[in-house]
């Protein structure tokens, strides 16, 4: 970030450890950002997924109110009290925690809600996301989302919305032949054979058994194939032992988490997202500047088809062989992934506007 004198100081709620859609959306526009400068809140007292990449940016650690409520609102207080902030920026996937909002509000900072997600599967956060939608509303001096769906979920006047679509640096993910190459080597996979792969958290909204039974049906039809699943979570073992009972551990790979997911996606012939539900994926914006064709839940925002290389599909479970059936290699990949230059999930162009929506908001 370059500063000036002009520059304005944002504190951003909130980060975790893990590499989610959130963190991956600051990382991608950090760099972009010229007039204004961001600190953020991180909820665990482990390093963030990507504090390597963050420079020149304080990080605060609060708990989570279920951790230590004194504490977290003594720490709330000391932050937004601490520095002149123009902003809170309020990202989440939900409103189940609002109390740094109304504490923003109390010493004067404006507020900036922004959505990352259109539901949550946990009924308590579903609650008082619910109860918090309603009184909430008014603090807000701008209201931003990563999608339609997320906007409608998290703000109950939504129209007024600025939609912020989840941008990257296309280059960054444009198919590479030596990747692929690199990435198959490791893990020992003939290059004739088709690897299917998903990214993303190992919790019940990615809906992984599913993605299980789609490779299960497709393998039998096609024994020269992998599964490469690629993240982390609390479900592991018990997909890990799923995957075990339907013998497929020989062909079903879990990678972890990684640092070089666009390596990954180059390795990758086709990408499968059956989520139970999402805001807006960077994942599948990812896998489609890879070039890759692309299989998702139908429940998933149309805003992000921008190539036209994704499949709508219902998650019935006798709708599986549908999926199987649209399982082909993707081709022409590296001018299929340049068909997002230009776009809203281009980051060259959306940084730009971002910063504009923020400025207006501020001033």
């Amino acid at each position: 970030m370059h500063k000036g004198e002009k520059t304005k100081n944002i504190i951003v709620y909130a980060l975790t450890d893990r590499r989610g859609g959130i963190e991956s959306f600051f990382i991608n526009y950090l760099k972009d950002l010229k007039n204004i400068h961001l600190d953020f809140i991180k909820l665990t007292p482990k390093k963030l997924a990507y504090e390597r990449e963050i420079i020149n940016s304080k990080i605060y650690y609060v708990p989570r109110r279920r951790d230590n409520p004194k504490i977290r609102k003594r720490k709330i207080k000391e932050i937004l009290q601490g520095k002149k902030y123009d902003a809170l920026w309020f990202n989440s996937n939900d409103l189940a925690s609002v109390d740094i909002i109304k504490e923003a509000k109390k010493v004067g900072i404006k507020c900036i809600g922004h959505a990352h997600n259109s539901k949550t599967d946990k009924l308590n956060r579903t609650i008082r996301h619910n109860f918090n939608k309603l009184i909430i509303n008014k603090y807000f001096d701008g209201k931003f989302a990563c999608s339609e769906s997320a906007a409608k979920w998290f703000y109950p006047n939504y129209k007024n919305t600025t939609i912020i679509y989840n941008a990257i640096d296309i280059d960054n993910y444009l198919f590479d032949k030596e990747k692929r190459k690199k990435i198959r080597k490791k893990y020992n996979i003939p290059d004739e054979y088709t690897v299917l792969g998903d990214i993303g958290r190992l919790e019940k909204q990615k809906n992984m058994s599913y993605l299980i039974d789609i490779f299960k049906e497709y393998h039998n039809k096609n024994p020269k194939s992998y599964l490469m699943i690629v993240g982390s979570g609390a479900l592991r073992e018990k997909l890990e032992k799923y995957v075990r009972s339907k013998q497929l551990d020989q062909f079903i790979l879990f990678v972890g988490e990684i640092n070089n997911t666009n390596d990954y996606l180059s390795a990758f012939d086709i990408f499968i997202m059956p989520s139970l539900y999402e805001g807006l994926p960077v994942t599948l914006v990812e896998a489609q500047a890879a070039g890759l064709k692309c299989i998702v839940a139908n429940n998933i925002t149309r805003e992000v088809n921008v190539t036209g290389n994704i499949k709508y599909l219902p998650i019935n479970k006798d709708s599986i062989t549908l999926w199987v059936k649209q399982v082909v290699k993707s081709r022409d990949r590296v001018n299929n992934g340049k068909r997002l230059i230009g776009s809203v999930f281009d980051i060259s162009k959306s940084a730009d506007y971002l910063e504009k929506k923020i400025l207006e908001v501020i001033n």
